[in-house]
This record gives structure tokens, C-alpha cells and sequence, in this order.
């Protein structure tokens, strides 16, 4: 029969030996493993940790453990403080009653747990219920669950049950559930939140949680009970569904819904930062012409065509949309007017010169652009209007040419 593992923390190597001798004089063998980290030993396993080893970031693996704590001075306060932590005892480093306790523990080793039978009509119940379940005692060990839970996860029953969250899931995903756990027990009530969970396989899902504590007669916390729903489909679904409000689905540019999010936010953000924002207002030239002379189709075409080159002409910062039929709004961060106005003349240019192909066909096309600086002083409502009208001037003007609006 293999020998029982003790496990211990660094700072009581010479602690254990003491222990190992008093132990051997009382006829009890064992093997004795060092760890760094509580995490490094298994669930439900004896391990002794010295206070000087703890950080306040083990506490909640200390109940998913046989953890006992040595401390130097011990106190009726200090066990209790522990042992509210999760931990079944604690004593000074040179109490021998650790050798009784330990004893006491050793001498259960090689009695085998009885196993869920098959009348256990709680787990029956909970069982038959499809949706995932689970319960938490009051230190946050997983103390049940279902078979959709184990299923949704990825886990056996026996890989959950008596472990802490952070046996089951990676640091930084156990980290949001136990905060949310600890809101959940010190507020009482229910509780309703959407996280991210990994499963076995190492898939990320979107998770919807339903939590609610349970107490004693006297209202004091024991756990608290869960179900979850995996809303993974449906999120991206409303993601995709919201994008595409938000997107033009001829040219794939963003649509003028998408423009009046985005350059509100814009606008307070630049009132706070002082950086320069302009506006580039676009429409394109005689359009009607080419929806006559190659039909609605050719039109089309056309301005995929030109949503095409104008994205590859922005910068990394720049954002195009498409807010009408033929007309185009390009929003650029941290450019002021002059620096506007020389990127629009560069686009009017670059499109003068450049040759689409529509239905086998070169066709020119030329733009009008109308550019302006916004000014935080000024309305947003008011510049709109104002580049507006600068688009309407370079019209005027004999259009494919670019009429900026420079402050007054």
C-alpha cells in the first residue's frame, strides 16, 4: 500500500523533519513533498503551510485543502482568523498536538469514501435538470453539481467537487469569478453577469450566470447556487447583427449611423484632449451620368469601386463612411485644417487621374470635397453644416476641386 503524502511549504523544512521523527516514533510512515504554491498539491490532499509562506492570493485554495497553517505565536484569534479562511487548523510550530491531528488524519488514509449511490435522490433531481447547476459552500469550494454541468464544462464530478475555482479555470478567468463570488455572499440576494469561461478542450465561451446564496434560518451566508447558459451563439450573433446596422453593405464602409456614434464620441473626446479633428465632406461627380450609361448595376459597381480606393488612400487612423447615395465622409484624428486640406487635394487629384473599370469599360471619375478643422467652441451640428455648405461651394466652383472652411 503506497504511504500517505504530506505536503509543506518552504519555510517549515525543519519543521517537518521534527514532525517526521515524532511521527516515525508513533509507528506512522509517510512521504513528504515540498511545494511553492498551494496549487501545486492536490485537491483534498494534507498540506502544512507556514504564515510566512501565504500571500493573501492562496486564501481561496485554502479550503480545497487539508491546509493547516504553523504559525510562530499561536492564539485562540489567529486559528480562528484561519480557520475562517478556510484552513481546518492551525498551531504554533512547536505544538505536538500537530502530531495528534495528523495522526488522526493518516489513520482515515485507506478507508475508501462511499460513492454516490444510485438513490441519492438529491443528485438524482438535480441530474435530470439540462441546465448546468452547481453550488459553492460559503469559502467558495465547489461542493455539487450536475451532469450538464460536468458535460458543459468538460470536468468530471470528481475533478469539481471539494476544488476551488481556481483548480477548474486559468488565473486571470478564476480571478473574476471569485470577485464575483465574494460581491455575491457579502451583498446576499441574486446575482446575474456574463463572463467568459474556459473548457477543457481550452474553448473560450461567453457564459450567463444566475447566482443566488443560500443561508441559515438566521440569514448568515452557507453558498451559494448557480445556473449557467452558454450565450456564445447568440452573442455573436447580435455582434454580426450589429455591425451590419452599422455598415454600408454595398461598399462595406461604415454607414451614417455608424458616423453619428462615432463622431460624437470624436468630439467630446477632442474637447478634452485639444487635439485638431477634421471632417472631409465627398460627393462624387455626375454619378447620375454612369447610372445612365451603365445602369443601376454599373453604379453599383462604380462605388465599390471608389469606397475601394479610398480606403487604400486613408491612414491607419483615418475612417471612411458612406452617408448617401454618392457621397462619402472621411473622419481624421489629430490633423489640422492645413493638413486636411493637403490630404483632400491629394485625394481630388489622385481620383481625377485614376481610371475605374465598369463593365469592360475606363471610366473617369472626379470628386468635390468640402474639408473643415472641428472646432470645440462650435456646435457639432453648426460645423456639419458648415463643411456642408463648403461641399456645396466646390459644386459651385465647377466642381473636382476641394473648398476647406477656415476659422472666422
Amino acid at each position: 500500500m503506497s504511504l500517505p503524502t504530506l505536503y509543506f511549504s518552504p519555510k517549515l523544512t525543519s519543521c517537518k523533519t521534527q514532525l517526521d521523527m515524532l511521527l516515525s516514533t508513533h509507528g506512522y510512515a509517510v512521504e513528504w513533498q515540498q511545494v511553492e504554491r498551494i496549487n501545486d498539491s492536490p485537491v483534498s490532499s494534507i498540506i502544512l503551510l507556514s504564515e510566512n509562506d501565504l500571500k493573501a492570493t492562496d486564501w481561496p485554495l485554502l479550503a480545497s485543502r487539508k491546509a493547516i497553517i504553523i504559525i510562530e505565536k499561536w492564539s485562540m484569534e489567529a486559528s480562528i482568523e484561519w480557520i475562517k479562511k478556510g484552513a481546518v487548523n492551525c498551531f504554533s510550530d512547536d505544538d505536538e498536538h500537530t502530531v495528534s491531528w495528523l495522526i488522526s488524519e493518516i489513520s482515515q488514509f485507506a478507508l475508501a469514501r462511499s460513492d454516490r449511490t444510485d438513490d441519492d435522490v438529491l443528485q438524482v433531481i438535480i441530474d435530470a435538470i439540462p441546465v448546468p447547476l452547481f453550488f459553492k459552500d460559503h469559502l467558495h469550494i465547489y461542493r455539487g453539481c450536475n451532469t450538464a454541468f460536468c458535460q458543459f464544462i468538460g470536468f468530471s464530478r470528481e475533478k469539481i467537487v471539494g476544488h476551488s475555482v481556481y483548480d477548474v479555470a486559468p488565473k486571470h478567468l478564476a480571478d473574476a469569478y471569485y470577485e464575483a463570488d465574494c460581491q455575491l455572499l457579502a451583498q446576499g440576494g441574486t446575482q446575474y453577469y456574463e463572463s467568459e469561461v474556459r473548457f477543457a478542450d481550452g474553448s473560450i465561451h461567453e457564459i450567463e450566470f444566475n447566482k443566488a446564496v443560500f443561508t441559515r434560518s438566521n440569514g448568515q451566508a452557507l453558498g451559494q447556487v448557480g445556473v449557467m447558459l452558454d450565450i456564445t451563439e447568440r452573442n455573436q450573433l447580435m455582434r454580426q447583427l450589429d455591425k451590419a446596422s452599422r455598415t454600408d453593405p454595398l461598399t462595406g464602409a461604415a454607414n451614417r449611423r455608424e458616423f453619428d456614434l462615432i463622431i460624437r464620441d470624436e468630439y467630446e473626446q477632442q474637447k478634452n484632449s485639444n487635439t485638431p479633428l477634421s471632417l472631409m465632406t465627398l460627393d462624387l461627380d455626375f454619378f447620375k451620368q454612369i447610372n445612365d450609361r451603365f445602369g443601376h448595376g454599373g453604379g453599383d459597381q462604380a462605388l465599390q469601386l471608389i469606397a475601394e480606393w479610398l480606403q487604400n488612400q486613408l491612414r491607419s487612423t483615418d475612417k471612411l463612411f458612406r452617408v448617401g447615395g454618392e457621397e462619402f465622409y472621411i473622419l481624421m484624428q489629430d490633423t489640422d485644417i492645413q493638413s486636411a486640406f493637403k490630404i483632400a487635394e491629394n485625394i481630388c487629384k489622385g481620383m481625377s487621374t485614376s481610371t475605374f473599370l465598369i463593365k469592360q469599360q475606363e471610366v473617369r471619375i472626379t470628386l468635390s470635397i468640402g474639408v473643415i478643422e472641428l472646432d470645440p467652441m462650435i456646435e457639432l451640428e453648426n460645423a456639419l453644416e458648415m463643411v456642408d455648405r463648403a461641399l456645396y461651394d466646390a459644386k459651385f466652383n465647377g466642381r473636382n476641386c476641394v473648398c476647406p472652411v477656415y476659422p472666422s
